[in-house]
Formats: structure tokens, sequence, C-alpha cells
């Protein structure tokens, strides 16, 4: 029970240090898409705070995308016409949280009635647009887990992501 319980405690607090928010259209049907690109892509992590180069970072996420819409049934085209073109955001900041503890809140011996504390947040941001340049799918994830494994990371995001992407046509509903 007792590990039941420890399990069920850690993943809340993973599921509460990491946000994952999807924005499409759900009516819109996808299975006219058939290619994509990569295009821009920006690591906006402050240079004292580099832990795994820009190039390396960046290159861990254009293949978890690509693996991921490639097994979705989109075809990578090298072109400009391809049917998609996917960009990114990815970089981490540092924060600080302050919060008053109130006089019941204090330590014994402190006079300190607030607490702080620094933190990391990882934050991806993954569009894909159309031809036309308009936003079809729009992946945005921020997490302050700190964790150094960036490759399962970024592809735990990616593959939640996109788990409802589909190409397959939308069904009609009879009336």
């Amino acid at each position: 029970m007792n590990r039941l319980l420890s399990i069920f405690l850690l993943m809340s607090f993973y599921s509460a240090a990491q946000d994952i928010d999807v924005e499409y259209d759900k009516k819109k049907d996808f299975s006219h898409y058939k290619t994509f690109r990569i295009g821009d892509s920006e690591v906006i992590t402050p240079k004292d705070r580099v832990q795994k180069s820009d190039g390396s970072l960046q290159k861990i996420v254009i293949e978890e995308i690509i693996e991921e819409l490639t097994e979705k049934g989109l075809k990578q085209a090298q072109d400009s016409v391809a049917d998609l073109v996917v960009s990114f955001v990815v970089g981490s900041q540092t924060r600080s949280d302050m919060q008053q503890l109130g006089p019941l809140g204090m330590t014994p011996g402190s006079n300190a009635q607030t607490w702080s504390r620094d933190f990391t947040v990882e934050n991806l941001i993954i569009d894909l647009n159309d031809r036309n340049n308009n936003l079809v799918w729009r992946i945005t994830s921020s997490s302050s887990l700190g964790t150094t494994d960036s490759k399962s990371m970024v592809d735990a995001i990616v593959s939640a992501g996109f788990k409802k992407f589909s190409l397959k046509p939308k069904k009609q509903k009879n009336k």
C-alpha cells in the first residue's frame, strides 16, 4: 500500500510540474496534409545557463518531431512546397518564487515570515503552419522538473502534444 501511495504522489508531483497545452481546430480535417518540413527554430536559454549546446538541443527536438510526424503518416519534404512547416522555440529560464508565511508559519528562532526558492522552467513551443502561414497545431509546454535528460523530456512532450493529431478523414455525422 505504501508503495502504491508513493507512486501516486510521485505521479501527481510530475503532472503538477509539467504542463502541456495543445491548440488546434477540433473540426478541421487534417487528411489533406501529406508532407512537412522543418522551418525556423530558436533556443532562448541565457548563455550563462546553457547545459546543452544550442545545436544539440535543436537536434534533439528536430529528431523527435520528425519521428512523431513520420509515425503519424506525414513525409518529410526538403523543399519549400511542403504542406506543413514546423517551427519551434525551446529554452529555459530561472524563476523565483516568494510567499508570505504569516505569524504561524515562522520557523522557531527566526523572524522571517517569507520563504523563497529559485527554480528553472524549461519551455518548448511547437507550431505547425500551413502553406499560407495559418496556424494548424500548437503545442505549448512548461516544465519545472529540472531533469538533465533532455531527450526523454522532449520525447514525452512531443508524444503527448501530437497524441490527437490524426490524418484520418473526419467521420460525417448522420442527421
